[in-house]
């Protein structure tokens, strides 16, 4: 039994973890980490629950929704997969990719995290779940990618569960109060498995050489 874990990584208060199942022909979402009261989700408020999962589980991948890859040359703050990302996204939605220099702390924290857990999983990886949300949602559900950061709708709650269910054969048998956080751990989650399972179904953004730190930095595309 393999798991993936996906970490919507912000402060102390808002940092998030999904973790699925992978077991032979089925991927399930677990009540584990921030879903260990799924009614009631909780934030992580410090990285040892965390590290303590990798340490006692086969943790094949950890997506973070965090800046894991650095380099000198970036001066603005905006890599080259940054500026890729924004060029793949509608003008609406550019302001979704973001500086490190603008994310101060988060990229250290996530750095943190990664090489406390790095001896304990099998691959690190960096994505950005807003992206994937837009690029994979059928276009009349679109907007959900740009509004479920303020506030998302029972109605709109209730479809994001059947469609994650659905699009990514994703098996989740017990209530969920989907949560912005947690939906962005999710899509997290997906990536980290996708990147071992179905690479195909990822697009790969372009990094600098003498890039340093974690990565490659992928998003959901299909």
């Amino acid at each position: 039994m393999f798991y993936f874990l996906g970490i919507d990584i912000a402060g102390s208060k808002n940092t998030w973890v999904a973790a699925l199942k992978n077991k032979k022909d089925f991927l399930k979402l677990c009540p584990l980490l921030s879903l260990d009261n799924p009614s009631a989700p909780s934030s992580i408020e410090d990285f040892s629950p965390i590290v303590s999962f990798c340490q006692k589980n086969k943790v094949l991948a950890v997506a973070f929704d965090a800046p894991l890859s650095f380099s000198l040359k970036d001066k603005s703050g905006f890599r080259v997969s940054d500026k890729a990302l924004k060029g793949l996204l509608p003008k609406k939605a550019k302001s979704w990719v973001v500086s490190y220099h603008t994310l101060m702390a988060v990229p250290i924290r996530a750095l943190l995290l990664s090489e406390l857990i790095s001896p304990f999983c099998g691959t690190i990886i960096e994505t950005h779940p807003r992206s994937s949300l837009y690029f994979c949602l059928p276009e009349n559900k679109k907007i959900l990618s740009f509004i479920y950061k303020k506030y998302i709708s029972e109605e709109d709650k209730n479809f994001l569960i059947n469609w994650l269910k659905t699009k990514f054969n994703l098996i989740i048998n017990f209530s969920i109060n989907l949560t912005e956080g947690i939906l962005d751990a999710i899509i997290c989650a997906l990536t980290g498995y996708f990147y071992h399972k179905m690479p195909e179904k990822l697009m790969f953004l372009p990094t600098n050489v003498n890039s340093r730190g974690f990565g490659p930095f992928v998003v959901i595309h299909f």
